[in-house]
């Protein structure tokens, strides 16, 4: 299936007619399809090799509050304590036939801090500004790192990280920003190289506590920034919690955890505040690699 999306919330497509509704809503169920069979090998994974993982974000919020995916929403998270992240890409080549799991420090080219498990069957781009960024259909996993026993400080610390991770947005995203000051600050900051090594930059803020244990840890790539750091007792012992057909693990007290996310999360946001991605093109039949081959090959002709 070859599904091209342009990701418009569902209120600016019910002029267009119903059967563009229907057509939206089923390219959505098979994405979301997609994505739980993804999370069930995933799940399987790491039973076999005794990791831990908990949902996050978004994930952990469906599984509480609607049992499953939110609606509106287009992918999944999870965590990993550091030790289980680091163990797991050591075992990358365990993943059965078909899946990655893919990251800065292993794939040439990749434009993100943390890891990705694709569908290496599919191809899935999606636009940040305008760049384009291609791969297969995807799960993100995110390693969780200490960030010291002081929730002040940790925050100040996230802080230095949530300013890192703008200029290396600016490094690896084209576009205009939201004011001309962004704009040409980006532009400059897009003369610098793209190396592998800015993500790790992040990282270093918290690189002392890699090796002890402590009271605060935090997603440095979460994009809710400082809200990020959470006492370790929030993840505890994780939990099966139902999700669509299945159960995956999430934090133990989740009731604090998505409080310290998002505020008041049992209540939905407005309609204007609902979307996900920026997905451009999805082909649920074509591996991304053979789609950037035939690519290439276009450019060259």
């Amino acid at each position: 299936m070859l599904v091209r999306i342009w990701n418009t919330p569902m209120r600016n497509t019910v002029r267009k007619g119903k059967k563009e509704i229907k057509q939206k809503m089923s390219n959505e169920d098979t994405l979301k399809q997609k994505l739980l069979d993804m999370a069930k090998v995933f799940h399987e994974f790491c039973m076999k090799h005794g990791l831990q993982y908990f949902m996050i974000g978004g994930t952990m919020l469906g599984a509480v509050r609607h049992k499953g995916f939110i609606p509106w929403d287009d992918d999944m998270d999870f965590g990993m304590l550091r030790k289980d992240y680091d163990r797991m890409m050591q075992l990358r080549t365990e993943l059965p036939q078909g899946y990655s799991f893919n990251d800065y420090k292993t794939v040439k080219g990749y434009k993100y801090g943390f890891c990705k498990m694709y569908d290496e069957n599919t191809t899935y781009i999606e636009s940040a500004q305008d760049t384009k960024l291609i791969g297969g259909v995807y799960i993100d996993i995110f390693p969780l790192d200490n960030i010291g026993n002081d929730l002040e400080t940790a925050e100040k610390r996230m802080t230095t990280i949530r300013r890192r991770k703008w200029i290396i947005n600016g490094i690896y995203q084209k576009g205009k920003r939201t004011t001309f000051l962004k704009t040409a600050g980006t532009k400059v900051l897009q003369l610098l190289p793209e190396t592998p090594r800015w993500f790790d930059w992040p990282y270093r803020a918290v690189e002392k506590y890699k090796s002890v244990q402590t009271e605060y840890i935090t997603n440095v790539y979460g994009v809710a920034n400082e809200r990020e750091v959470i006492p370790l007792s929030y993840v505890g012992t994780p939990k099966l919690y139902d999700f669509e057909d299945t159960q995956f693990y999430g934090v133990e007290k989740y009731d604090e955890y998505l409080t310290r996310i998002y505020g008041d999360y049992m209540t939905p946001p407005p309609e204007n505040k609902r979307g996900g991605h920026s997905i451009c093109y999805v082909d649920y039949n074509k591996p991304y690699k053979e789609y950037i081959r035939e690519n290439q090959r276009k450019k060259k002709e």
